[in-house]
């Protein structure tokens, strides 16, 4: 018997020994498995965003555009075509002087202008007007804008004339083709400076220094410098 309380004995000691290691093994990966569960993970790195207060980003843009312009021209009543006068050339002498006027339209969000113009040009001895359909096409590059324009319209000469006629009834066409730099200020703002090139064609009536009646066509050019400051609402850029 003795021997037989001594071989259990062993038994029980090397069944527990073996509890105890599985024990261990079981709860060895859940210890293993916390410090993994607990770290945090890192967020993902943001990608840089572009300054779109950058100079390099500002356009014009805009639902309602007016405009104002200014500068000096040069006129050749005739340059293209004398208004005959009895048996005597008409030849009309060139003449500069001071060009202002305005615009007003819709510049489309943008990208190019649809509007109706007015300019007046003021020389010595008569003034020019013209007005009607004004089209401006923008094209955007770094800090600046290329623009073109296109303006067609009516011209008339008035408040005397370039020929010294009396009883002066006129009338006629104005083509005008410009190209230039638009520069946006701020959000609301921009600043242009082209240069313009048209063709004015009038249809003179009116008497002459020997009281002939003269009646005739006559066309001639003008050159001019403009620059105009332009206020852009509803729809200006944020930026």
């Amino acid at each position: 018997m003795k021997y037989v309380g001594i071989m259990l004995s062993a038994l029980l000691l090397i069944s527990a020994s073996a509890s105890a290691q599985e024990d261990t093994a079981t709860q060895a990966p859940a210890t293993d498995a916390q410090p993994a569960s607990a770290t945090p993970s890192e967020p993902a790195a943001e990608a840089p965003q572009e300054d779109k207060r950058s100079p390099y980003y500002k356009k014009v843009q805009g639902w309602l555009w007016l405009e104002a312009v200014a500068g000096p021209s040069s006129y050749d009543p005739d340059q293209f075509g004398a208004l005959s006068l009895g048996t005597r050339p008409g030849g009309a002498p060139k003449k500069r002087g001071s060009q202002w006027g305005f615009s007003l339209g819709t510049g489309f969000g943008g990208g190019f202008f649809l509007g109706w113009y007015y300019r007046q040009a003021n020389y010595s001895e008569y003034k020019l007007f013209k007005t009607g359909l004004e089209f401006q096409p923008t094209i955007r590059i770094p800090y600046v804008h290329i623009m073109f324009r296109v303006n067609i319209g009516l011209a008339r000469m008035f408040s005397g004339n370039a020929w010294g006629l009396t009883d002066v009834n006129n009338g006629g066409v104005d083509t005008t083709f410009g190209v230039g730099l638009r520069i946006p200020i701020v959000r609301w703002m921009s600043f242009a400076a082209n240069f313009d090139w048209s063709y004015i064609g009038l249809r003179m009536r009116g008497t002459d220094t020997s009281g002939t009646r003269v009646e005739s066509w006559v066309s001639g050019q003008q050159l001019a410098g403009t620059f105009a400051l332009t206020f852009h609402f509803i729809g200006v850029r944020k930026n």
